[in-house]
C-alpha cells in the first residue's frame, strides 16, 4: 500500500515518548520505491525525501544483479554481476550515486552479488552457484536465475592484483551483517540461506577457513559506526523476533513480536557499542527498543494507518 498525500502530511501517533537524542529517519525498501518515518522533536511523519544511497545509489544496467552498497572512505562500495558474461564488477561511487570506477573481476557462471563487504584492505565479495531455470530463461517472464543457490559457493578478497578465493563449502550468503581484519585473518559474518548467522574466519597466510554457526538470523546488521572493524553485537531478525547476539559472550536476546519484522536497525545513543535503539517496524507499528533491554517495554511505539510488509533492506538518516 502507499500513504495518501494526506496520511504523508499527518503526523502520526505516537505511545510513549520519543527520545530527544533520536532525531532521524528510519527508511526502508519497499515494492513502490524508497519509504521512512520520521523521528524528531515534532514527533513522528512519514519521510519525504530522496531514496538513499544505501538502498539504490545508482540505476544499474538491465540484467545485472547488485548488492546492497557499504559506506567506506566517504564512498560508497557494492559488487555487480553480469549473468551469462563470466565476470562481476566492483563499483565504486561518490555520495550522491555517481559512478567513479568499476573494476571486473573473472566470475564463474552466473552468481547473484546479494552481499559486498570492505575492510581497510579488501572488498569482500561471495560467489555461490546459483539456481538455474531454463524453462524460466526461455519464457522471458522472470529472472532465471532466481530460487536456491546450489553448488560450492566462496568468499572471495579482492585486492590488487584479482581476487583471491576461499572455499567455503555449500550455501548461498543472503545477507552481510560486518566484515573486519584481525592479526593476518579476515573475520566474516553473515546471514546464510536457509537463515543462519554464520562466521567464517579466513586465515590469509594458510588459505585455511573456520566456520562457526552462531543464532538463527533472517536478516543481521551492526553498529554501523564499525563498519570494517571489530563488534561485539549482532542485531537481526529470526522469524517474528527481533534478535540481539553478542558474539564475544556467545549470548543472544530476542523479543517476540507476532508479526515478521523488518531489518531492525541501530541508532547510537552513546559512544560504546551497544549503547542506544533498535529502530524496526513490525506489522502496523514502528518500535523504538532499548538496545540493552529488548525485552523489555517499548521506549516508544509509533502507529500506522496501515501494516507495512516486511523489508530486508532498512537504513538510518541522521538528521543533519
Amino acid at each position: 500500500m502507499v500513504a495518501s498525500v494526506r496520511e504523508v502530511a499527518e503526523a502520526l501517533v505516537v505511545r510513549g515518548a520519543l527520545p530527544a537524542g533520536l532525531n532521524g529517519a528510519l527508511v526502508w525498501s519497499g515494492k513502490y520505491g524508497a519509504s521512512g518515518v520520521r523521528l524528531g522533536p515534532d514527533g513522528a511523519r512519514w519521510y519525504r525525501g530522496p531514496r538513499p544511497a544505501a538502498l539504490a545509489p545508482a540505476d544499474w544496467p538491465s540484467g545485472a544483479t547488485m548488492a546492497d552498497p557499504v559506506l567506506h572512505d566517504e564512498v560508497w562500495h557494492t559488487a555487480m554481476s553480469h549473468p551469462d558474461l563470466g565476470y562481476a564488477e566492483h563499483v565504486t561511487l561518490g555520495v550522491d550515486g555517481e559512478v567513479l570506477r568499476a573494476e571486473p573481476f573473472p566470475l564463474d557462471g552466473a552468481p547473484r552479488m546479494r552481499a559486498v563487504g570492505v575492510t581497510e584492505r579488501f572488498v569482500v565479495v561471495f560467489d555461490s552457484a546459483p539456481y538455474y531455470s531454463r524453462a524460466a530463461d526461455l519464457v522471458g517472464l522472470r529472472d532465471p536465475y532466481s530460487g536456491p543457490a546450489t553448488g560450492p559457493a566462496r568468499i572471495g578478497l579482492l585486492a590488487y592484483g584479482g581476487p583471491h578465493w576461499f572455499e567455503v563449502g555449500e550455501g548461498e550468503v543472503l545477507s552481510l551483517a560486518n566484515v573486519y581484519e584481525d592479526l593476518g585473518r579476515v573475520v566474516v559474518d553473515a546471514v546464510w540461506a536457509p537463515g543462519v548467522l554464520r562466521r567464517h574466519t579466513l586465515d590469509l597466510a594458510t588459505g585455511g577457513v573456520r566456520r562457526v554457526d552462531l543464532p538463527a538470523m533472517d536478516v543481521a546488521s551492526v553498529d554501523e559506526r564499525l563498519t570494517g572493524r571489530r563488534h561485539r553485537f549482532v542485531f537481526g531478525t529470526a522469524g517474528t523476533a527481533i534478535v540481539r547476539h553478542d558474539v564475544a559472550l556467545g549470548c543472544t536476546w530476542r523479543r517476540e513480536l507476532g508479526v515478521t519484522p523488518g531489518r531492525p536497525v541501530f541508532v547510537p545513543r552513546g559512544e560504546d557499542e551497544g549503547d542506544g535503539w533498535v529502530v524496526a517496524v513490525a506489522g502496523d507499528e514502528l518500535l523504538v527498543l532499548d538496545a540493552a533491554d529488548l525485552a523489555g517495554p517499548p521506549v516508544a511505539v509509533v502507529r500506522l494507518p496501515f501494516a507495512v510488509p516486511a523489508s530486508h533492506r532498512a537504513t538510518w538518516l541522521a538528521e543533519s
